[in-house]
């Protein structure tokens, strides 16, 4: 992943001015200053990955909106699948990756999440197969500690669920005779 995905992925989710494109990214955890973004969105326009349009705000004050380039979707595109294949499923980066491969709808998501969501339910399994395990420890803190990891991996299995059937409720199903229709023949 390079430095300028946070970007290019906040821009990919949904078109945004600058200002706008740092509270998103600073909402998600994702640190950056005013100057960094604003120099970083400058060299994105200039090498062609972003387009800046001046727009006029509800005042009507001139304000420039980013949108991605064809190169700059791909380019998310490609460091998306990236990061999702890498990135613990905590990190902002991730949910990032998720928010902006669904907006390039890139074909491989499902896939990926699938085996991400697989590992994390694996994880879950073990995490509970110990807890069950230690029930009676004495040792508070690293019991409550793996409650809280088991809290984490049920939270994050059923968010990409939700993900994958958002996804799969969005593609149209094939359609299918009707029970009891007579086939013609």
């Amino acid at each position: 992943m390079n430095d300028d995905f946070p970007i290019l992925a906040a821009v990919a989710a949904s078109p945004a001015h600058p200002y706008q494109l740092l509270d998103h990214l600073n909402t998600l955890g994702v640190k950056a200053t005013r100057s960094t973004l604003y120099r970083r969105v400058d060299a994105l326009i200039e090498s062609g990955l972003l387009e800046g349009r001046e727009e006029r705000g509800e005042r009507g004050h001139p304000r420039r909106a980013l949108y991605l380039t064809a190169e700059g979707r791909q380019r998310v595109a490609d460091d998306a699948m990236e990061v999702i294949r890498r990135e613990p499923l905590e990190s902002p980066f991730f949910a990032l990756a998720v928010n902006c491969a669904q907006a390039t709808d890139t074909a491989a998501l499902p896939g990926l999440l699938r085996m991400r969501m697989a590992g994390a339910a694996r994880r879950l399994t073990e995490e509970e197969r110990q807890l069950a395990s230690t029930m009676h420890d004495p040792e508070y803190w690293s019991r409550a500690g793996r409650e809280r990891r088991i809290a984490h991996l049920r939270a994050d299995v059923a968010w990409l669920q939700s993900v994958l059937g958002r996804r799969e409720v969005a593609a149209p199903a094939p359609a299918r005779p009707a029970l009891g229709a007579r086939r013609a023949g």
